[in-house]
């Protein structure tokens, strides 16, 4: 017999399946950015993968919260070093990707120059 207790465990269901597929639409739309970024950076996403590095409430606006997402991932300039990147997402929107200090591709990493973010004395 159909009840209000099972009711209410189906909403419960069909309300955690939907945040879950809203989340896996999200987090293809982050690995899309990521790929895109890289792609412009002139360097190679490893593993074509990203992975949930945060989760938290964050505010934009008065009023407004949304959910921020960071996601992290590798990347590579020459094949040899692995670099920490993350991309962040708050709601739908890119709030931002940071990449690690890395040598240009074409750099030999030993001048300062060669690095981004490093700064020059």
């Amino acid at each position: 017999m159909f009840d209000l207790r099972h009711a209410g465990l189906l909403i419960l269901a069909v309300a955690a399946g939907f945040w879950l597929w809203r989340t896996l639409g999200l987090r293809d739309r982050a690995l899309a950015l990521v790929r895109q970024h890289c792609r412009q950076a002139d360097v190679q996403l490893l593993d074509e993968s990203i992975y949930l590095n945060g989760l938290r409430v964050k505010r934009s606006g008065w009023l407004r919260l949304t959910l921020a997402r960071r996601y992290g991932f590798e990347f590579t300039v020459t094949g040899e070093r692995r670099y920490p990147g993350y991309v962040e997402l708050h709601g739908a929107r890119l709030h931002h990707i940071e990449l690690a200090p890395h040598p240009f591709p074409g750099g030999d990493g030993e001048n300062p120059r060669d690095i981004p973010g490093q700064r020059l004395h």
